[in-house]
C-alpha cells in the first residue's frame, strides 16, 4: 500500500470513529448545532473565532494554555442550552479528560449565573448546560480547571431571548456557495494536529548553499606519544571513547627509554624550543586569518596556517610531558591539551607505544563552525551577511544560529577558482556537543533585503498540484482552502505575499491530512450525530 492510499484509508478510518453512530459528540438537533446567532447581539471579541452553522453558535477561543472549540444553542430564559466544549491542551495538545467546565452568564444588570459540569465520556468534551433567568445581555465566559491547568475563555456577549420562537428565529439560513473543510476535533487528537496564528513579522531575504559543520580553530588536539615505553592507564582509569575531558587531566603514563643523549637538560631545551615555534605558529595563523577577512588570501592557505599552528601545539605538549615527568617512577604523564570529547583512541593498556604514536584525538565540540559555500553569482545581492540557518541533510529540522548566538567570522573570502564559490564562516554554540562537525548541511545566509508582513510556519505550506495552499480555520472544526503566494523563506517561517491576513489561524502540524479530507470521501471529514 502506497504512502496516500494508507493515509487516506487511515483518514477514513479516523472520521469514521469520530463520527460514526455514537452520538457522543454531538447535540440535539432541537437544542441547535451549529449557527453563529449574528441577529442576536453576539459581539465577538478578542482572539475568539465566532463562525455560522445550521443551529447554533460556534466559538473557538485560545488562551496560552488550552484552545476551546464549543457549540451552544441562542439563550431563551428557562430554555435549556447545553454546551459541547472542545478542551485541547496547548503544550501537549491532546484533550482535556478530567477536571470542571464552568459556564458563567454576567452583565446585563442581572445577577451573575454559573452552570458546572465534569468530563462527559467522550474524552476532550464537556457538557454543562445553561439555563438563563433573565432576558437580557449576558457576558459568557468558559472556564476550564483540570488539576494544574486553569484556562478562562471570555466569549463576548449574546442576547438571552425572552421565549424560544424568538431566540431561535435569529439563526440566519445556510450560507450557499461556502465550501469548507470538515476535520473534526476527534480526529485530531488522533493525530499530530496544530494550529499557528499567521503574525505580522519581519524576514530577511536568505541566500541558499550548500555547506558544512567544522571545528573552531583551536579546539581540536591530536595527542601523541612523547617518547618511546609503555603505555599505562591513570588511576582515574583510562580514557574511553565519547568521554568528556577536561583540559589538563592525566589521559595515560608512558615508561620511557632515555637514551644516553637524552638528559633532563636536552628536554628542557627541547620544551623551550618548541614554545617559540608555537608562539610563531600562532602569530602566523592571526596574521593570515586578518588577511583573509580583507580578502587578501584564500581559505587554503589560512587552513595551512591553522594546520601548522595544531602541529606546533602538538610538538610543544610532546615537549612539556617529557620535560615535566621523564626520568620519574611513573614514567611520562600526557595530559590532556584541551578540554572536549575523546573522539579517538588509538592505544591500549599496556601496549607499547613509539615517541610520535597518535594515541587520543580530542575535540572541543562546544562551539562549531558553519561554513556556507555561496555560488558566485549570489555573492552581489548578499552584501553583508545579517545572519544564517540551516538544516543538516536527511532532517527537516531548522536550526537558526540567531537561537544558538551564532556570529558572523568571515564574509569578504576571495572566490574558489575551481568551485566558484565563496566561504562564509559563521561560529555558533552547539550545547552538549549535540551536532557533530563534517556533516554537511543546506545553508540560507541571511540578506539585509527585508520582507515585514505576514508570516507562518513552513510546515503549514502544502504543495497542491503545483500550488501553494493553506488550510484557514473557520472554526475548531472547519477550514478553508487558501491558494498563497510566498514572498521568501526564512529558516522554518514563510513570508506570505498574498492570499492571508494576520490575526487568521493556520493548520500548521496535519494539513496533509486535512487536504486528503478535502479530496476524499465525505465520511472521512463528515459525521457528527446532532
Amino acid at each position: 500500500m502506497s504512502r496516500l492510499t494508507y493515509l487516506a484509508a487511515a483518514l477514513f478510518a479516523l472520521g469514521l470513529t469520530a463520527c460514526g453512530g455514537t452520538g457522543d459528540h454531538g447535540h440535539d438537533p432541537a437544542d441547535g448545532g451549529h449557527a453563529h446567532d449574528e441577529d442576536g447581539g453576539h459581539v465577538d471579541e478578542g482572539d475568539g473565532h465566532g463562525h455560522g452553522h445550521d443551529g447554533g453558535v460556534v466559538v473557538t477561543d485560545f488562551t496560552d494554555m488550552a484552545e476551546l472549540f464549543v457549540e451552544f444553542p441562542p439563550f431563551a430564559v428557562g430554555r435549556e442550552s447545553p454546551f459541547a466544549a472542545h478542551f485541547t491542551r496547548l503544550d501537549t495538545l491532546e484533550p482535556v479528560s478530567s477536571g470542571e467546565a464552568i459556564i458563567r452568564l454576567s452583565g446585563g444588570g442581572a445577577a451573575e449565573e454559573i452552570f458546572r459540569a465534569g468530563p462527559s465520556p467522550t474524552v476532550g468534551i464537556f457538557r454543562p448546560v445553561a439555563v438563563p433567568r433573565h432576558a437580557t445581555l449576558r457576558r459568557v465566559t468558559v472556564e476550564l480547571r483540570s488539576g494544574d491547568l486553569t484556562s478562562v475563555h471570555d466569549l463576548g456577549e449574546y442576547q438571552v431571548y425572552r421565549t424560544a420562537s424568538e431566540a431561535d428565529a435569529t439563526l440566519p439560513h445556510a450560507e450557499e456557495g461556502e465550501t469548507l473543510v470538515a476535520f473534526l476535533k476527534e480526529q485530531q487528537w488522533k493525530v499530530d494536529f496544530a494550529t499557528a496564528p499567521v503574525l505580522e513579522r519581519t524576514l530577511a531575504r536568505s541566500v541558499m548553499a550548500p555547506g558544512s559543520l567544522t571545528i573552531s580553530p583551536n579546539a581540536e588536539a591530536r595527542v601523541a606519544a612523547p617518547a618511546d615505553g609503555l603505555v599505562s592507564a591513570p588511576q582515574g582509569g583510562f580514557p574511553e571513547l565519547g568521554e568528556i575531558i577536561s583540559e589538563g587531566d592525566l589521559l595515560v603514563r608512558i615508561k620511557p627509554r632515555l637514551g644516553g643523549d637524552l638528559d633532563r637538560a636536552s628536554l628542557y631545551a627541547e620544551l623551550e624550543s618548541a614554545e617559540a615555534a608555537l608562539e610563531a605558529a600562532r602569530s602566523e595563523a592571526r596574521r593570515v586569518e586578518g588577511l583573509l577577512e580583507d580578502g587578501a588570501v584564500p581559505q587554503r592557505r589560512v587552513d595551512e596556517a591553522r594546520t601548522a599552528e595544531r602541529q606546533a601545539e602538538a610538538r610543544h605538549n610532546a615537549a612539556r610531558s617529557r620535560a615535566n615527568a621523564a626520568g620519574g617512577s611513573g614514567g611520562v604523564s600526557v595530559l590532556a591539551p584541551i578540554g572536549g570529547r575523546v573522539i579517538e583512541v588509538n592505544v591500549t593498556p599496556g601496549a607499547y607505544a613509539t615517541s610520535g604514536q597518535a594515541l587520543f584525538h580530542i575535540v572541543e565540540d562546544e562551539t562549531l563552525r558553519l561554513v556556507a559555500r555561496v555560488a558566485e553569482a549570489d555573492m552581489a545581492s548578499l552584501g553583508t551577511p545579517q545572519g544564517a540557518w540551516f538544516r543538516i541533510a536527511g532532517s527537516d529540522a531548522v536550526r537558526d544560529l540567531e537561537d544558538l548566538n551564532g556570529r558572523l567570522v568571515s564574509a569578504r573570502a576571495s572566490i574558489d577558482p575551481v568551485t566558484r564559490t565563496a566561504p562564509i564562516t559563521f561560529e555558533f554554540d552547539n550545547p552538549g556537543g549535540a551536532l557533530r562537525a563534517g556533516a554537511s548541511v543546506t545553508a540560507g545566509v541571511r540578506t539585509s533585503d527585508i520582507f515585514v508582513g505576514p508570516v507562518i510556519p513552513a510546515s503549514a505550506i502544502i504543495d497542491d498540484a503545483g500550488q501553494d495552499v493553506v488550510y484557514v480555520m473557520a472554526d475548531g472544526e472547519n477550514w478553508e482552502r487558501r491558494v498563497i503566494r510566498i514572498a521568501l523563506r526564512d529558516g522554518d517561517q514563510v513570508g506570505i505575499a498574498s492570499g492571508l491576513d494576520v490575526g487568521e489561524r493556520v493548520v500548521s502540524r496535519g494539513a496533509y491530512l486535512v487536504h486528503l479530507a478535502a479530496s476524499g470521501p465525505a465520511e472521512a471529514g463528515h459525521g457528527h450525530a446532532h
